[in-house]
């Protein structure tokens, strides 16, 4: 994913137990999502999440861009400035490589 970030919409934990959601609008002028999904649900899970994914539109709309890396993550959110509680929340994990 090399689109820059052109306006922030916002970040939240989802519902479904502590996957992660940053929505963005690139200068493309497409709305994307970066998910990282929980694995809250799995038996012995390695980490808590899994690595990064952005999608075009909602993770629901299941619009793969990219799968990202961890290293990947932590590039794509670095100099991204938002002041936001769940933002700073999914930073530390992809910094930690899903590990919360």
């Amino acid at each position: 994913m090399t689109t820059p970030i052109s306006r922030i919409i916002g970040a939240d934990i989802c519902r479904d137990g502590g996957s992660y959601s940053f929505c963005f609008y690139s200068d493309d002028s497409q709305w994307y999502e970066f998910f990282l999904r929980t694995r809250a649900f799995e038996n012995a899970a390695p980490a808590s999440h899994f690595p990064p994914v952005i999608y075009l539109g909602s993770a629901n709309d299941d619009k793969v861009v990219d799968r990202l890396s961890w290293d990947d993550g932590r590039n794509f959110l670095d100099g991204v400035e938002y002041d936001n509680e769940r933002f700073r929340e999914l930073v530390a994990i992809v910094k930690a490589e899903g590990k919360s």
